[in-house]
């Protein structure tokens, strides 16, 4: 006889409670023990301690299912501040997750249709062929013969969710008293948004069906028809799909497919969700994709062996591969004020001003909690500094070591900002925290596929439509940056103008008995250094113009040519 909810919900809340004070106590007396060891004697303890601990955190996590396996998938890819051991061990829950008996799937489908499965449908396996926190996936077919994948929400599952909230609020509430910079209140919300989100079995048939709709016309990208009329907000009934997992390498090879090429494709299909339509699968682990092999005409180059020739085109049918998304409980949006923000921040980057990135990350909603911004952009203009030089093609081998991140944390403490400012200024907005999730999913799933590919390659031609829009260019914004320029420097001189007529008037008193006389010299030096500023501005703007082939570029030579005339006067007058 099954335990009243009520029961088990408080036999769960005990046991997490106890495993969260037992780990805390653990650590509580390393790192006491730490300080009389010291931190090099530590070391090889500190990681036997996570690994210890990880695995014990899976084993209950197993043990309690429900709510805690999706709080574990999620813990394992929180990789910038949990140790490799977490990540690692916690990793397998992503496709490990054992499965409910047959007899309560048989209960949740009495509830739903008032009959069993094996009554509902012509045919349905008792086996499920994939489980995961909430439900797991039977094969079914119907009276018309089709393959069905029908995917049943765990009986009782609502409570469960329920009580298991109400203890990790408890639980994270407690752990951010110990560690308040890690913001866990914040990832508690995010959490229970997800998982409610996910028990609506109709809210992730209508994503399905939008995502579909994004990708109409792409032969290469696939989803399974929604059966409604066997589905409701507990069973999702859909098209049953065949393919190889996406992280089997062997089976790609064995499709004929290179592993490479599927990379590339994920990826130009999440470039497509983020940049152009704004909403994206939010869950990118490997068992939520499947690839199939078929025939295209595909063009291929070739370039040329002599100097001078154009390069050969021919077309040539071969197998490439077509992704089968699946699972949708997980689809989030990027919201306008995101997407204006993340557009302006490259265009910052572009343009190299660290103003408009402070002001673009503050339209993201990486806001100040506190009324004091100026915490804030002194923070934006450090890491500015350290970033500003990288070259994109450097992205993909840029690491930070231990003495790196030691030495930039001794240059920030000359900010003059307290740890207690840092953590009050910035606040991660929930669209970046699914976006993070997801791209860090995405990064480790290409890899294993391609370790060398370098995706930079793929993302900015997406990039410069996302900023630009579609009547711009990179060279239209080149173009404008420098109009900018000019223009600082054009104001330059009438602004000075203004403040040496207040001083030659008297308005601005400056104890100097020769005020008029050196007011004249910096005039005169301050003239110059415009010319010399504007005529730079005119070389730079003709050489971008020239390298985008626009006509007429040599007009910005011969504003140089003008300036550096006047800068040959102003020098000759003033000796």
């Amino acid at each position: 006889m099954a335990r009243p909810a009520s029961s088990v919900g408080k036999l769960r809340f005990l046991k997490v409670y106890w495993l969260t004070f037992v780990i805390l106590a653990r650590y509580f007396r390393l790192s006491l023990l730490s300080r009389f060891l010291g931190e090099a004697r530590m070391e090889s303890r500190w990681e036997a301690t996570h690994l210890k601990t990880a695995k014990q955190i899976k084993k209950n996590i197993l043990e309690l299912k429900g709510l805690f396996i999706k709080v574990g998938q999620m813990i394992s890819i929180m990789t910038h501040f949990l140790p490799k051991a977490f990540t690692e061990e916690l990793e397998g829950l992503q496709d490990s997750v054992p499965p409910a008996p047959y007899a309560e799937i048989e209960r949740r489908f009495l509830e739903e249709f008032q009959r069993r499965p094996d009554e509902y449908f012509a045919k349905f396996e008792k086996q499920p062929i994939a489980s995961a926190s909430l439900g797991q996936v039977h094969v079914a077919w119907n009276a018309a013969g089709q393959k069905l994948a029908v995917k049943v929400q765990y009986p009782d599952i609502e409570e469960i969710v329920r009580v298991d909230l109400k203890t990790l609020k408890r639980i994270f509430g407690l752990l951010h008293l110990i560690f308040p910079q890690y913001g866990l209140k914040k990832t508690y919300v995010e959490i229970r948004e997800v998982v409610l989100g996910e028990l609506d079995f109709k809210k992730e048939g209508e994503n399905l069906q939008r995502l579909a709709q994004n990708f109409a016309g792409d032969e290469d990208m696939r989803f399974s028809k929604v059966h409604w009329e066997c589905s409701t907000s507990r069973v999702l009934t859909l098209e049953f799909m065949e393919g190889v997992k996406i992280s089997n390498l062997k089976g790609l090879q064995e499709l004929g497919l290179n592993p490479s090429e599927v990379a590339t494709k994920i990826i130009h299909a999440y470039c497509k969700q983020i940049f152009l339509d704004g909403v994206y699968h939010a869950d990118p682990h490997p068992g939520n994709f499947l690839v199939q092999a078929r025939e295209a005409e595909v063009e291929v180059v070739v370039e040329p062996e002599a100097e001078g020739e154009p390069p050969r085109t021919f077309v040539e049918k071969r197998l490439v591969p077509r992704i089968i998304m699946m699972d949708f409980g997980a689809v989030a949006r990027i919201s306008e004020p995101m997407r204006k923000g993340i557009a302006k921040f490259f265009e910052g980057i572009i343009k190299r001003d660290n103003q408009v990135i402070s002001q673009a990350m503050k339209e993201m909603g990486f806001i100040a909690k506190t009324q004091d911004e100026e915490v804030f952009d002194k923070i934006v203009e450090f890491f500015y500094e350290r970033l500003k030089d990288i070259k994109i093609e450097e992205l993909k081998n840029f690491q930070i070591q231990n003495k790196q991140r030691l030495e930039d944390l001794l240059e920030f403490r000359k900010l003059n900002i307290s740890i207690k400012e840092l953590l009050n200024t910035f606040n991660v907005p929930k669209d970046w925290a699914l976006l993070e999730r997801a791209l860090i999913l995405l990064v480790g799933l290409t890899t294993h596929l391609d370790p060398n590919l370098n995706p930079l390659n793929i993302i900015i031609p997406y990039a410069e439509k996302f900023v630009l829009g579609k009547d711009r260019t990179f060279a239209d914004l080149i173009v404008d940056a420098v109009k900018e320029v000019l223009l600082s420097y054009l104001k330059l001189p009438t602004e000075l103008e203004r403040t040496l007529r207040m001083l030659n008037k008297g308005e601005i008193e400056i104890r100097s008995k020769t005020a008029g006389r050196d007011a004249a010299g910096i005039r005169s030096a301050l003239h110059r250094l415009s010319y010399i500023l504007l005529g730079l501005a005119g070389l730079n703007l003709g050489y971008l113009l020239q390298k985008q082939g626009f006509s007429h570029y040599e007009w910005s030579y011969y504003g140089a040519a003008f300036f550096g005339l006047l800068l040959a006067v102003n020098l000759v007058r003033g000796k």
